[in-house]
């Protein structure tokens, strides 16, 4: 697991050459007034799956505030337009993907293309990786290490916080916090990234000067260096995302609906982080969204595998089966009303009725009947290709849902925290919305 973390970091500063961090609001002093506003939207990756008072609900809310014209984020422009999302397992990249289809707002990423080698690169990344992790034993220190880490972080930081950690509140005092720890290193390689992020932001925008107001999301670890370099530009003005904090009220309880609200328990419910502490997250808020998803779609066949996975959460096999079985009988072709988040979500499939079938089979593996799992799993491995095609984590690179459901037919599900040590495997594969696919040489 250390080399995936790694990995996704290395291929996020060579490939897209992007970050982010804190807002300050004082206006830039040589923009003109005719020039294009650029507002910075700092976010927070996976965190926004934790952060209960950071979702994308709120992140939608601040979008409709700024109502931009056009949209800029860390990805490749080209896979954008062909509504395709590069980095797959980031909440705020569906969010403003979903905002500009919603908006029809124009979006460009900060670079154009992937580089020509990415596919091969992907290949034999995952050849090392399984090198170095052959199997689950040899996976399991590492795991250990970054699964204890990860989830004492997000139970401190946010969970068991007792300063709600807000947008306006992570502006004011938390990123400034964090960056307080950053080595000179990493000062200076977030520094070099800033600039060759506004650079292509200022070409963006340059090159389309129809639209007057731009939203930029990025990561917050550096938008404090972006943002000092957009003040100085003479060629767009600069405003502060907390200028438009006041405005996201009522967009706020307009976008607290059925689908935001599933997508949000879907963060905290149904992933990777969640099998190994469920308890590092608020189980009183999570039993809230859940009440008031109940409220607003209480026949919609994602409340009521959203409301499965809840009592799995809490150990009521019984009440879960009953309503798994029930999904696996009658969801038909019903899809989740949410954008998949690709490696956290486990699995990232859109059939309501395929992940229902999943569950319940482990509910069967939890209570001793293991014939009936082993129906369930062998009509799932008969789906072939289409259990791995919806879990991209970034790129090529795909979790090996495929090889997880195979460990089930050998090792029964227990449902303890060493469940999260099957979802080591990982694979390559070519998504289908690739605007300009590669021809692989090999492939895992």
């Amino acid at each position: 697991m250390h080399g995936l973390t790694s990995v996704f970091v290395a291929l996020a500063s060579v490939l897209v050459g992007v970050t982010g961090a804190a807002s300050q609001e004082r206006d830039p002093p040589h923009a003109p007034s005719t020039a294009p506003e650029v507002v910075i939207i700092p976010t927070l990756g996976n965190d926004h799956q934790f952060n209960l008072d950071y979702t994308v609900i709120d992140l939608m809310a601040v979008l409709d505030a700024i109502s931009p014209g056009a949209l800029v984020m860390a990805d490749y422009t080209e896979w954008l337009h062909a509504d395709c999302i590069w980095w797959a397992t980031l909440p705020e990249h569906h969010a403003a993907l979903a905002f500009a289809r919603e908006k029809a707002v124009p979006i460009w990423g900060t670079l154009t293309r992937p580089p020509t080698a990415a596919y091969d690169q992907s290949v034999e990344w995952v050849k090392r990786y399984h090198e170095m992790y052959p199997d689950v034993q040899a996976f399991r220190e590492d795991a250990r290490t970054v699964l204890d880490r990860n989830t004492a972080r997000i139970a401190r930081e946010y969970t068991f916080n007792p300063q709600p950690q807000t947008l306006e509140r992570l502006i004011e005092t938390g990123f400034a916090a964090r960056a307080a720890e950053w080595t000179s290193a990493q000062r200076d390689a977030i520094a070099s990234a800033a600039q060759q992020t506004v650079d292509s932001l200022i070409q963006i925008i340059t090159s389309n000067p129809q639209h007057r107001r731009w939203a930029v999301i990025l990561q917050w670890k550096g938008t404090l260096e972006v943002e000092e370099l957009l003040r100085r530009s003479q060629k767009v003005r600069y405003r502060a995302v907390s200028q438009f904090l006041a405005g996201t009220d009522r967009a706020l309880e307009k976008r607290t609906d059925a689908k935001h609200l599933a997508w949000v328990l879907s963060g905290v419910l149904d992933e990777w982080y969640g099998m190994w502490a469920p308890q590092t997250f608020p189980a009183e808020r999570i039993a809230g969204f859940l009440a008031r998803l109940k409220e607003l779609a209480p026949d919609d066949p994602t409340t009521q595998f959203t409301e499965a996975r809840w009592l799995m959460r809490n150990r009521d096999w019984e009440g879960a089966e009953s309503i798994l079985a029930r999904l696996v009988e009658d969801a038909g072709d019903a899809r989740f009303t949410f954008p998949l988040n690709g490696k956290w979500i486990r699995p990232p499939w859109i059939s309501v009725r395929d992940k229902s079938k999943l569950n319940l089979a482990l509910v069967y593996d939890v209570q001793g009947e293991r014939d009936k799992a082993l129906t369930l799993y062998a009509e799932l491995l008969e789906l072939g290709d289409r259990l791995n095609a919806e879990a991209r984590a970034a790129g090529y690179i795909y979790d090996d849902i495929r090889h997880v459901i195979e460990s089930y037919t050998r090792v029964p599900y227990t449902g303890w925290p060493e469940e999260a040590y099957r979802h080591f495997p990982e694979t390559t594969g070519i998504p289908v919305c690739d605007p300009q696919p590669p021809t692989p040489g090999n492939q895992w």
